[in-house]
């Protein structure tokens, strides 16, 4: 295990080394007036000292010296000019910058530029008043309250504040009700005896108004009542823009429309009532595509697909899957119906054929089933639903039949901000599912799982993502030998821990073939970095362990590998390789494992 785990780190480290010293351009020395900056009388006003260093071009353009004095005095006038600009931003309307630049003492020694600060008083808010455009008091002042906008009466008197409180002011007021609102001209004064700042803001509010009738134009192939029912508002309520948003998303969501825009109209009937616009164009309504993956343990895959998003012109889709590779070759159908019952919850229909040969079982299975997939907000999403399969298992020495009716529930939290290369949030799962025998299933027993797998970018470029991800199952209620063999748990390969065969994690029976289990444990990380355009590496390191217990037994040690990815970032996706090597290896696993495919492996 050490002289494999030697290798392993030795191996890292000269690709890292060598891909880092590919990336490094060479450095020339600099040439010119070099010199360091210092700032004084700052340390009182960290808000004032981070934006002046930020604004300063002394300090970023440090390792790009000026080719004179005078130009260094250059840089020092305009970043003087700079500095006065910065405080005002942030209401220190009487501070005073001075610079003074000092040679250095000897031939290469740099000079140094010392700048002082002054910073004065911070001004606060005195005054924030809403007139119209007119310049008379707004009739509609009490619906914005200053709180929210951000300007509230002694609060330090910053101009990014005002600019971005006018806009809060604006939006208030499309949200309560005042669809045509227009902001006007903004006053901004100073007055230094008091150290204050007076604002007012000016509008138009124009009519108050309520949600009037709907047009749609664009729908051609969807019937215009779908897209009428995706809006969540009625006739006659208040005309907030946060529900024209609402309804543009909503109708964004259903995947058969190219572009979407819910807007209001340019005017309020005598009724007060404001006529809604929806403007579509539709997508093209199908789609096909395949893909090609490969790895050591389970050879080449190849998958495809043929999508149709509006079946019967009500955004019904229709999504035909199929794959076909040395273990596993199956042809499934999904079919989505949207806002079944409730708006928000999809009935989807499913049926598949499934061959598997795997070291563990030969299987062949049919099923159908059903769920309701509930959209509970942007990021949780619960299902419920019944699935009845037949299957035929050949474990090698026995062959059974097998009539599962299980009742599926599960639940999925999503905050990660893309589908195949997540930087950011994470992804949660949790599934019940039991079988019982009481709905005519061949056995009971009951599978759980839980998944997360989490992101986190390290830069704001977000070139260096750290990812985790963990599961944990457990089956209970039966035996392992009388759980099927393709509903046990298993654990390695590709999507799991890398580093070893398929499956080959955990209890292995005389001939070094795994049986599965009825608990499992994962745990894995990698460290991505994308080192240049759309070419990146990351190390990795992958555990898990396969449990012919109920629950797992933390005391056995984990079956461990590490490797490294190689990835190019393609428009759809990264194209991934990893080479994984097992830490710990039994007598019966291969040295290495080698997997291609499209997106991250998780």
């Amino acid at each position: 295990m050490t002289d494999e785990l030697m290798r392993v780190v030795i191996f890292i480290l000269l690709a890292l080394t060598v891909l880092g010293r590919a990336a490094t351009a060479e450095v020339k020395p600099a040439q010119g007036v070099q010199y360091t900056v210092a700032f004084a009388g700052m340390e009182t006003v960290a808000d004032l000292a981070d934006l002046i260093r930020q604004s300063s071009a002394l300090v970023s353009k440090t390792d790009d010296p000026p080719p004179s004095r005078a130009a260094l005095q250059r840089r020092v006038d305009d970043d003087l000019e700079r500095f006065e600009s910065a405080a005002r931003s942030l209401g220190y309307y009487d501070a005073e910058f001075n610079a003074a630049i000092q040679s250095g003492t000897a031939a290469g020694v740099p000079g140094i530029v010392t700048v002082t600060v002054d910073p004065g008083t911070a001004y606060r808010i005195g005054l924030v008043e809403f007139r119209t455009v007119d310049d008379a008091p707004l009739a509609v002042d009490a619906e914005l309250p200053t709180k929210r906008i951000g300007l509230a009466v002694g609060d330090q008197a910053r101009a990014a504040d005002v600019v971005s409180g006018q806009t809060t002011a604006l939006r208030i007021l499309h949200e309560r009700g005042y669809p045509l609102a227009e902001a006007g001209k903004r006053t901004v004064l100073i007055d230094r005896d008091t150290k204050e700042m007076r604002v007012t803001f000016r509008f138009n509010p124009g009519p108050a108004a309520r949600l009037g009738p709907v047009s749609v134009s664009g729908a051609e192939t969807v019937d215009p009542g779908f897209v009428l029912r995706r809006l969540p508002w009625r006739f006659g309520e208040s005309a907030d823009i946060r529900k024209i948003e609402d309804g543009r998303r909503n109708l964004a969501s259903t995947g058969v429309f190219e572009t979407v825009d819910v807007r209001f109209g340019d005017t309020v009937d005598t009724e007060g009532l404001i006529p809604v616009e929806v403007l579509v164009t539709e997508r093209a309504p199908r789609s096909i595509g395949a893909g090609v993956s490969a790895s050591t343990s389970e050879g080449l895959g190849v998958n495809a697909f043929w999508t149709h998003r509006n079946l019967f012109g009500g955004a019904e889709r229709l999504d035909v899957n199929g794959r076909v590779s040395e273990v596993e070759t199956h042809v499934t159908g999904d079919l989505r119906l949207p806002d079944v019952i409730l708006n928000d919850q999809d009935l989807v229909l499913s049926s598949g054929l499934v061959k598997e040969s795997t070291d563990s079982y030969d299987s062949q299975k049919v099923s159908v089933g059903g769920r309701f997939e509930r959209r509970v907000n942007d990021i949780l999403t619960v299902d419920y639903g019944v699935v009845l399969e037949r299957s035929l298992i050949d474990e090698g020495d026995v062959e059974n039949r097998y009539t599962l009716v299980g009742l599926p529930v599960g639940a999925t939290i999503d905050t990660s901000d893309d589908l195949l290369n997540p930087t950011r949030g994470g992804r949660s799962r949790v599934r019940f599912t039991p079988y019982l025998e009481s709905l005519g299933s061949t056995i009971s027993f009951y599978s759980m799982t839980a998944r997360h797998a989490h992101y986190i970018a390290l830069d704001d470029a977000r070139d260096f993502v750290l990812a985790g991800r963990a599961a944990i199952g457990s089956i209970l209620g039966a035996s392992t030998n009388n759980i099927p063999a393709d509903k046990r748990l298993y654990s390695g390969g590709s999507g799991s821990v890398r580093g070893y065969g398929l499956q080959k994690i955990g209890p292995l029976d005389g001939a070094g073939d795994p049986t599965g289990g009825r608990s499992m444990l994962e745990v894995g990380a990698e460290l991505r970095w994308r080192i240049h355009g759309d070419f990146g590496i990351l190390p990795f390191i992958d555990g898990g362990q396969v449990y012919d217990t109920e629950t797992p037994d933390f005391g056995q040690e984990l079956q461990w590998a590490a490797g490294l990815g190689f990835r190019y970032y393609t428009p759809i996706g990264p194209i991934r390789a990893d080479i994984a090597f097992p830490l710990n290896p039994r007598s019966s696993d291969d040295r290495f494992q080698v997997y291609f495919s499209l997106g991250q492996a998780f």
